[in-house]
């Protein structure tokens, strides 16, 4: 019996040491060709959402937006509108702040919110209080097409708690700059090789941080190393958000002033370590795709969503127009080059007091999430100044009867009455 049960033990011992030998490889260190392995955590419900303007907090059945009042223009207004989107559990409220916002990240799991002014504050809310004013890293200011600003925008990572920023550094530098929202502390600013996105995101599966810049850089940050790998895209226009879809790792940037999109599939990526301080490089199957439709949106695609544990997405303009755009991304990844599966765009509606929409400004006003109640993909897209927002059914939108021939929404089609859309108020009764 004992040599029996030695025969067994000795070839599982062996298969356990040559495990162990093999070592890690660090796509920031020894390895030139890596690709990011994927950590399999749970995807909380605003996972992989930009950091665009909207934030979704979701507490059990109940649905809430934090809304900016403000922008990257330092002549917008201050404060933030707490609008309540579905539920009855959380009351409509506005935060008063010192200063002018233009950005706020929800974190679901603790029911923290992080609002960033348009230079060093940065607002710890919970519910309707404003508990805690913390100042950003910022040195200089930053520029996109849309504003300039020293604090542009944050993020959350609801699996580490941490919240990212994007803030300008002097010499007309830019930087991502990580807050834990256990101790209130800011951790040293990760400087950007080329220049932060206008809306960054986290992919919390592979530990990435994903920054496609104006300069036509996708840039992406291992939240691992720090360390930072650039990718010149060839696009027909300037990159402009981050998107992504985390359950695939499939990755998107719009680009501006263009009906492009780029796509790419991370789990594929490889990565090349930079020398002498100079940034790496990544790679990965990736395309531009080009959405006739698109091109109708003001200014082209410039703010993307996608809703988090779906292949559901929606694109929008920027700066006035009342279109919108919804896309569906493949279910699968890890082989050949990635590409959209279907796209539709549709035109919204006057809004209830009889105003044409005219979609917001930037930091765009677009993000998404998944009904805790229905489990329907909804987006958020909110007009300017803030006064009402477009709550899409992205699947309804898609399924909805085209105009022959096109990928456009039938325009004979209530989508109030369809419930493909309702429209919230932002403030007041």
């Amino acid at each position: 019996m004992f040599i029996r049960t030695l025969k067994l033990i000795v070839p599982v011992m062996v298969v356990v040491a040559m495990l162990l030998s093999i070592k890690a490889c660090d796509p920031c260190a020894s390895c030139s060709h890596h690709p990011i392995k994927p950590t399999p955590t749970p995807i909380p419900p605003n996972a992989c959402v930009p950091s665009s303007s909207l934030s979704v907090l979701i507490q059990g059945s109940d649905v809430a937006s934090y809304v900016p009042e403000g922008n990257w223009n330092p002549a917008s207004s201050p404060n933030v509108e707490l609008v309540p989107i579905e539920g009855t559990g959380i009351v409509r409220a506005t935060i008063v702040t010192p200063k002018v916002v233009n950005s706020c990240s929800s974190n679901s799991t603790t029911g923290q919110t992080v609002c960033t002014s348009n230079d060093s504050d940065v607002y710890l809310i919970t519910g309707t209080a404003l508990t805690k004013t913390l100042t950003s890293g910022e040195t200089g200011t930053t520029s996109f097409s849309g504003g300039t600003c020293s604090t542009c925008g944050v993020v959350i990572d609801a699996t580490s708690n941490l919240a990212f920023l994007g803030i300008g550094l002097t010499g007309d530098q830019s930087a991502y700059q990580a807050i834990n929202l256990a101790t209130d502390t800011l951790q040293a600013p990760i400087v950007s090789g080329s220049q932060i996105s206008e809306d960054i995101t986290i992919d919390p599966q592979l530990h990435l941080l994903l920054s496609p810049s104006e300069g036509g850089i996708y840039e992406l940050v291992n939240l691992t190393t720090g360390g930072v790998f650039d990718n010149a895209i060839t696009s027909g226009g300037a990159l402009d958000s981050a998107g992504e879809d985390c359950t695939t790792g499939i990755a998107l940037s719009t680009v501006e002033g263009t009906g492009h999109l780029f796509i790419a599939d991370l789990k594929q990526a490889t990565f090349v370590a930079g020398t002498g301080g100079a940034p790496g490089t990544w790679s990965a199957p990736s395309q531009v795709q080009n959405f006739p439709e698109f091109a109708s949106l003001s200014a082209g695609t410039n703010g993307i969503a996608v809703a988090p544990n779906t292949h559901l997405a929606v694109v929008t303009g920027e700066f006035g127009g009342n279109n919108v755009g919804a896309i569906q991304l493949p279910a699968t990844s890890g082989t050949g080059t990635p590409a959209v599966v279907d796209y539709v765009l549709l035109t919204l509606p006057a809004e209830p007091d009889g105003t044409p929409f005219s979609t917001g400004f930037d930091p765009h006003t677009v993000t998404a999430y998944v009904s805790p109640t229905s489990h329907k993909a909804f987006a958020i897209v909110a007009d300017a100044p803030p006064t009402f927002l477009a709550v899409i059914d992205l699947q309804a939108m898609l399924s909805a009867t085209r105009t022959p021939g096109t990928h456009i929404v039938d325009p004979s089609i209530d989508l109030i009455a369809t419930g493909i859309l309702r429209y919230v108020k932002v403030a007041g009764p």
